[in-house]
C-alpha cells in the first residue's frame, strides 16, 4: 500500500468536469475522483415550498432492488466491492489482522448472506487463513456457501500480493501455490481464482503476467498504478486494455486481458464513491435533512459517460473500495444497495454487482480485436519527477534474507522427502508460525517467506519495525527447519551427529557465513561439513570457511583435496562489531559488548567441492600445521605505478596501482579483451528542487519530490567518491585455489576481486558501509552546517563495449528485457526524460548485460537491485542506500537504516528514522552495512548466454551447509537422490510434500527450462525430461503423475481447455510485432506423456505435477 502521491495528470477531458487537485495524503486510503458540477437542479437546491415531489423515493418496505446484470444498448457499470489489505506496511502482518482485516470478513460475511446479489472479491489468502482459523463451524459453512453460490470469489489467491519488483519467481510461484492450496484445501474448485488483481505494486513484470498470470489459469489481471506517461496516451486513445503477450518464449499461449483500472479518472484502485466509515453517504428520505440521492445519481451517471469514452465496449469496471475498506461492511452495502437501485430507477446507464470475472467474461463477448503488448511496466513514475525505482534496492538486508530463506526452504523440502522425516519426529515447532496450510516441518517457513514477499515487504517500502517483524518471523521459521534439516541429515548420512548451522539467524552477525563468522569452524581443531544441492545436476562449487589457524587438510568424501587458507582482512574482522548499540553505554561497558561480537577466526579455509544433484558430499577439516594439501596464501602490496593482474585458466584481471582501478579484463579461452573499469560511488539523494542536467526537459526541472523507500531521485547525474578523493589501496593475496585483489575506496567502501581455478567468472565481493550521514568532504551548502545528505551507492563497471545505449535486465530471474537509454519499448510514447538517471533504473533480479556485434559482459548479482546503463558500455547497480528524508508516500520514515535494526525507536509517526545513528530514540548504531557479490562473464554473445543460466544457478541456488564437530561416524559420504541428472537446460524447481493432505497423497513436483528463446543454439530448444528415468532410485520412484497448471490445483489439460482465444492487432504500425517476432516462439505446449512419463519443455517453461512415489 502506498499512501500519497501526486495524481496522474490526464489530457484535457470533458467542459463539465471541475477538476479540483486533491493532494496527495487526502486521496489514497480514500475513494472517489474530481467532483462533477450537477448537470440539473438538485432537490435540496429549490426553496422547500417550490420543490414538489422528490425525484427519488425510497420503496416503501425499504428493500432496494439490487438484482441485475448486463443490459445491451446501455453503459453498464459493474460495481466491484473490494479491499486491499496489506500484509505489512505501517503496522505489522498481526497488527492488521487484529485492528482492522478480522472484522472486515467477519462483516463482510453477515452482509453478503443478507442478500444473494451481493458480491465481494478477496485477495490475501495470509490474512484470510487468519481468520478462517478462529471461526466456528457455523460461520465456516456460510462462508463456503458464500463461495459455492459466487458471492464471495477469491482473485490472485496468493498468501499476500506480491512484490513484482524483488522477488525471484520462485518465490512468487511459492507464495502464490500456498495461497491456492489453502483455498483447494478449504473450498475445493469453487475457491480458484480466475484472475489477478494487482492493483498495488508500484510496476508490473512481464513474468507476472504470463507466468503467474496466464500459466496459473489467470484470465485477466488488472492493477492501480501505470507510468504517467503511458496513461495519458492510453487514456485518451481507449486502449487502457490490452492483451499482455509477455513472454517471447512462449508467444500467445501464454497471453493474458489486462488494463489499468480507471478510478476515479486518474487510475487508482479506487472508485469514485467511497462509502468507508465517517464518509458521506447516500440519503434517499425526502423527510430528513441533507437529501442527496439525487445528488449521487446525477454525479453516477456523469462518471459512468465520462469514463465510457475511454474504454471501447459499454462495459466499465468501479473498484468500489480501498485500503482497509469494509470494516463495517454495512457502510459499503447499504449505500451501493441504494446506488444500485435508483441508476436503474433513473436508466440513464445501467449498474449492478460484479466481479472482475464477470466484467472479463463480458469483453470476451464483445469479440473485438485488442492491442498486443510485450512491454512491462517498468519503471513507473507518476509525475514528471517521481520514479518509483528506489525501492529496486531499498532494505537490501531483508530482500536478501528472503531470497536465502526461500533456497535453504527449497532444500529443506528435498531432504524432507527423501528422509521421511515428520513434524513430529522434528519435535521444534515455530512458537509463532504461519497460518498452517500442511503438515511438513517446512510450512511455517513457506508462510514467513511467502507474506515477506508482499508489495510493502522485501520491496522495502515499510517501516523499520514492520521490517523487523519480517526478518524476526524468518528467523523464528529458520529454527524449526534448521532442526528438520539436522534430522534429515543424521538419516540420510547414518550418522548420530549435532549438526548446526551459520545461516545468519543468531543475535547480531554470531554465525553468519557472508561475513565470516560461524562459531563451530571457528573453535574447533577439526569439523565434518555436510553440504546439499538442491539442483537437479551435479554442481561445483567454491566453500569458504572462517577458522583459526593457517595450517588445514581437506577431504571431500573421503579424498584429500586442495585447499588454501586466506588471513581474514581488517574489514571482515571488523564487521561483527558493527552490530553494538552503544546508548547509554559507558566507554568500558562498550568495550567489553565490543569484544563480545568480535570474530574469533584468523583465516578463511577454502577449498572446492562437487555435490551431485539433489544429495549430499561431505567435508571434513582437520587443523594441522604441516598439512599436505594446504595451500597458504601469500598477500603482497603492490609497487605504486606498477600493473598488477591475477589469473586463473579462464580470465586474467588487470590493475593499475596509479588510478587504483581495474584496467583490463581478458578471457583466455577466447582471447576476447576489453578494457574494464570498476568504482564504487554513490548519487546525492534529492530533498526537492530542480534536477539539473542537459537532457532534463527544461519545461519541468523543478520538483518538490524527494529520494526515498519508494522514490529515487538524485540530484544530479554527478558520481561521488566514496570519502575524501584518493587513490584506492590496492593488495594482492595469491594461491593455487584462488587469486584476489583487495580494493579499498575509502573505510566504508571496499571490493575484493577473486578468480577461482576452474570458475569461468570473475567474482566481485563488494561491502559498503556503514554509510555515513554527514560528508564533510564535500563543501558545505550552508557555511558552517554539516552536510547531511542521502546517499544511494552504486557499483559501475565500465567496458569498452560500444552497446549503443542498449542493455538487457533479467525479469525475475526470468527471461531477459531489452532496454534502451532515455527510451522505452514500442508500446509506450515517446519518452519525455525528465529523470536521466532514476528513469533508466530497471529491477534487477539476477542479471543485467551490454554488448556489441560480437561480444557480451553480464554482471550477476546474489540479490535484487536497481540496475541500469547510463553510458555505452557501462553497468551499474544500486547496492545500498541511506537517506535522510521521507519521500511522502506513508512510511513516514527515511530509509536509514542501522546494524541494530532500529531507528529513533520511541519516536511519533513522521518522525522515525531521522537521526538514525545519532542517538535519539535509545538508537547509537552504525549505519547498516551491506556485503554482497557480483559475477562476471565476458565472451562472445552466445557463450556468455549459455554460462550465465548456469552460474546464475550456482550463485543464487547455492549448497545448503550443516557442520558437526569432530569426525562422527558416517554410513555414506555422498548420495545422489536422482537416477540420473535432469538435463542442463531444466532447473529441479520444487519437489515437497507439504500439500499431500490437500491432494490425496500426491507430492508437488516442478520443473523449468532455464533458457529463453534466441538465447543460446545449443539450448534454447525444447527438452526431453524423463522423469521415469530421473526418479528411478528405490524409495524415490515414480509410480503415478498429474499435470496441473502452475500451482497444482487442477488439470494443466482443463486449464488449456478453457482458455480465451483472443484476437490481437499492433497499433503501432508493426514496431511492437517486430518485437514480438524477434525470435521463433514456441506457441504450442507439448503433452505430457501420462504412461512414460516424460514431457517435452519449451524455453522458459514451468511444469508442474502432482506425484506418487513408490
Amino acid at each position: 500500500m502506498v499512501a500519497a502521491s501526486l495524481l496522474l495528470c490526464t489530457a484535457a477531458l470533458s467542459a463539465s468536469l471541475d477538476r479540483k487537485h486533491i493532494n496527495g495524503d487526502n486521496w489514497v486510503q480514500k475513494t472517489g475522483g474530481y467532483k462533477v458540477k450537477p448537470s440539473i437542479p438538485l432537490h435540496t437546491d429549490v426553496p422547500p415550498k417550490q420543490r414538489g415531489t422528490p425525484p427519488y423515493v425510497p420503496p416503501r418496505d425499504w428493500i432496494y432492488n439490487t438484482t441485475g446484470g448486463p443490459v445491451e444498448g446501455k453503459i453498464n457499470v459493474h460495481l466491484v466491492p473490494h479491499t486491499h489489505d496489506d500484509t505489512g506496511w505501517q503496522v505489522t502482518v498481526d497488527q492488521y489482522f487484529y485492528e482492522e482485516v478480522y472484522y472486515i470478513l467477519d462483516t463482510l460475511v453477515m452482509r453478503l448472506q443478507e442478500d444473494p446479489n451481493r458480491k465481494f472479491m478477496y485477495v490475501e489468502t495470509g490474512f484470510f487463513a487468519r481468520w478462517w482459523d478462529q471461526q466456528p463451524p457455523k460461520k465456516k459453512a456460510l462462508t463456503k456457501s458464500l463461495v459455492e453460490s459466487g458471492q464471495l470469489e477469491f482473485i490472485n489467491g496468493g498468501w499476500c500480493m506480491h512484490d513484482e519488483a524483488s522477488p525471484y519467481y520462485v518465490e512468487m510461484i511459492d507464495q502464490t501455490t500456498r495461497g491456492h492450496q489453502f483455498l483447494k484445501k478449504h473450498f475445493g474448485s469453487k475457491g480458484y481464482p480466475k484472475g489477478t488483481w494487482s492493483i498495488d505494486p508500484f510496476g508490473h513484470s512481464n513474468t507476472n503476467a504470463w507466468l503467474l498470470g496466464a500459466e496459473s489459469g489467470m484470465e485477466y489481471e488488472f492493477w492501480g498504478r501505470m507510468d504517467y506517461q503511458d496513461f495519458n496516451m492510453r487514456v485518451n486513445e481507449s486502449r487502457l486494455e490490452w492483451i499482455w503477450q509477455g513472454s517471447q518464449s512462449m508467444g500467445d499461449s501464454a497471453q493474458i486481458f489486462a488494463g489499468e483500472l480507471f478510478g476515479g479518472g486518474h487510475g487508482g484502485y479506487g472508485g469514485w464513491f467511497g462509502f468507508d466509515g465517517n464518509s458521506p453517504q447516500v440519503q434517499d428520505d425526502p423527510s430528513r435533512h441533507d437529501y442527496n440521492v439525487d445528488w449521487y445519481v446525477d454525479q453516477f451517471v456523469q462518471h459512468a459517460r465520462f469514463q465510457d469514452k475511454s474504454f471501447r465496449t459499454s462495459h466499465q469496471i468501479w473498484a468500489m473500495g480501498s485500503d482497509f475498506n469494509y470494516q463495517n461492511a454495512d457502510h459499503w452495502y447499504h449505500n451501493l444497495d441504494k446506488l444500485i437501485h435508483y441508476i436503474n430507477q433513473n436508466g440513464s446507464v445501467n449498474a449492478f454487482y460484479s466481479t472482475p470475472t464477470i466484467y472479463v467474461n463480458e469483453k470476451k463477448k464483445a469479440n473485438l480485436t485488442w492491442e498486443v503488448r510485450q512491454d512491462d511496466i517498468f519503471p513507473l513514475a507518476d509525475a514528471d519527477h517521481h520514479y518509483w525505482s528506489g525501492y529496486f534496492t531499498s532494505r537490501p538486508s531483508l530482500k536478501r534474507q528472503v531470497h536465502v530463506a526461500s533456497n535453504f526452504l527449497n532444500a529443506a523440502r528435498q531432504m524432507e522427502v527423501v528422509s521421511g522425516v515428520t513434524a513430529q519426529q522434528v519435535k521444534t515447532p515455530t512458537e509463532r508460525p504461519a497460518p498452517p496450510v500442511g503438515p511438513s516441518w517446512t510450512d511455517s517457513l513457506e508462510g514467513t517467506v511467502g507474506v515477506a514477499t508482499h508489495h510493502d515487504g522485501m520491496s522495502g517500502t515499510e517501516r523499520q519495525d514492520v521490517s523487523d517483524d519480517y526478518e524476526q518471523r524468518i528467523s523464528e521459521s529458520h529454527g524449526e527447519v534448521e532442526a528438520g534439516v539436522a534430522l534429515s541429515l543424521n538419516k540420510l548420512l547414518g550418522a548420530n551427529a549435532s549438526f548446526e548451522h551459520c545461516n545468519c539467524n543468531s543475535m547480531g552477525g554470531q554465525n553468519c557465513l557472508n561475513i565470516s563468522m560461524c562459531a563451530l569452524t571457528t573453535n574447533e581443531a577439526s569439523f565434518t561439513v555436510a553440504a546439499w544441492n538442491p539442483l537437479g545436476r551435479s554442481s561445483r562449487q567454491v566453500i569458504t570457511l572462517p577458522v583459526t589457524g593457517a595450517g588445514w587438510n581437506v577431504s571431500v568424501n573421503g579424498k584429500a583435496v586442495l585447499c588454501q587458507t586466506t588471513e581474514l582482512d581488517a574489514r571482515t574482522k571488523g564487521l561483527p562489531e558493527l552490530y553494538l548499540n552503544y546508548y547509554n553505554m559507558s566507554a568500558s561497558q562498550a568495550a567489553a559488548a565490543k569484544a563480545a561480537l568480535a570474530n574469533k577466526a584468523t583465516h578463511a579455509l577454502s577449498f572446492a567441492i562437487t555435490i551431485p544433484a539433489m544429495g549430499f558430499s561431505t567435508v571434513t577439516a582437520l587443523r594441522q600445521n604441516n598439512a599436505k594439501s594446504h595451500v597458504k596464501a601469500v598477500k603482497a602490496a603492490p609497487k605504486k605505478g606498477s600493473t598488477i593482474s591475477i589469473s586463473n585458466a579462464k580470465y586474467e584481471l588487470s590493475f593499475d596501482t596509479t588510478t587504483g582501478t581495474t584496467t583490463v579484463l581478458k578471457n583466455l579461452v577466447s582471447n576476447a579483451t576489453t578494457s574494464l573499469v570498476t568504482v564504487i560511488g554513490w548519487y546525492n539523494s534529492s530533498v526537492g528542487g530542480c534536477t539539473t542536467d542537459p537532457t532534463t526537459n527544461p519545461q519541468h526541472m523543478c520538483d518538490g519530490q524527494r529520494s526515498g523507500a519508494y522514490i529515487f531521485r538524485s540530484n544530479s547525474s554527478d558520481v561521488f567518491y566514496p570519502g575524501p578523493k584518493v587513490v584506492p589501496a590496492l593488495n594482492v593475496v595469491k594461491g593455487n585455489l584462488v587469486q584476489e585483489v583487495y580494493q579499498v575506496f575509502s573505510p566504508w567502501a571496499t571490493a575484493v576481486y577473486r578468480l577461482w581455478s576452474g570458475q569461468a567468472y570473475v567474482e566481485v565481493e563488494w561491502t559498503v558501509g556503514p554509510i555515513p550521514v554527514e560528508t564533510p568532504w564535500v563543501p558545505s551548502v550552508v557555511p558552517n552546517m554539516p552536510n547531511h545528505w542521502g546517499k544511494e551507492v552504486i557499483v559501475k563497471y565500465s567496458s569498452g563495449l560500444q552497446s549503443q545505449g542498449v542493455f538487457y535486465t533479467d525479469s525475475n530471474a526470468r527471461e531477459m528485457v531489452k532496454r534502451q537509454f532515455n527510451k522505452r519499448g514500442p508500446s509506450y510514447p515517446p519518452l519525455v526524460v525528465n529523470e536521466p538517471v532514476a528513469g533508466n533504473y530497471y529491477p534487477v533480479n539476477a542479471m543485467i548485460s551490454v554488448q556489441d556485434t560480437q561480444h557480451q559482459l553480464a554482471v550477476l548479482t546474489d540479490v535484487s537491485q536497481g540496475g541500469a546503463s547510463l553510458q555505452d558500455g557501462a553497468v551499474e547497480l544500486m547496492v545500498h542506500r541511506r537517506l535522510l528524508a521521507d519521500d511522502n508516500r506513508g512510511v513516514q520514515e527515511p530509509l536509514n537504516e542501522t546494524m541494530c535494526g532500529c531507528n529513533d525507536i520511541n519516536a511519533q509517526p513522521g518522525q522515525m528514522g531521522e537521526h538514525g545513528h545519532l542517538g535519539d530514540g535509545g538508537c547509537w548504531c552504525e549505519g547498516l552495512t551491506m556485503r554482497g557479490k557480483h559475477l562476471l562473464i565476458f565472451d562472445t554473445i552466445e557463450k556468455v548466454n549459455e554460462q550465465r543460466r548456469q552460474s546464475m544457478e550456482e550463485l543464487s541456488f547455492s549448497a545448503t551447509l550443516a557442520f558437526s564437530k569432530g569426525f562422527p561416524a558416517l554410513g555414506k559420504k555422498t548420495e545422489s537422490y536422482l537416477a540420473q541428472d535432469l538435463p542442463a537446460s531444466v532447473k529441479l524447481l520444487t519437489l515437497t510434500n507439504n500439500y499431500v493432505d490437500i491432494n490425496t497423497g500426491k507430492l508437488l513436483l516442478r520443473v523449468a527450462h532455464l533458457y529463453s528463446v534466441g538465447e543460446s543454439s545449443v539450448y534454447s530448444v525444447p527438452v526431453t525430461v524423463d522423469f521415469s528415468a530421473i526418479f528411478a532410485k528405490q524409495g524415490l520412484t515414480i509410480t503415478a503423475m498429474e499435470e496441473t497448471q502452475l500451482t497444482g490445483t487442477y488439470s494443466l489439460t482443463e486449464m488449456d481447455n478453457k482458455k480465451h482465444k483472443w484476437e490481437t492487432f499492433d497499433p503501432t504500425g508493426g514496431k511492437v510485432l517486430e518485437q514480438l517476432n524477434e525470435f521463433k516462439s514456441f506457441n504450442k505446449r507439448y503433452p505430457f506423456d501420462v504412461k512414460a512419463f516424460s514431457v517435452v519443455v519449451r524455453p522458459m517453461e514451468v511444469r508442474t505435477y502432482l506425484v506418487n512415489f513408490s
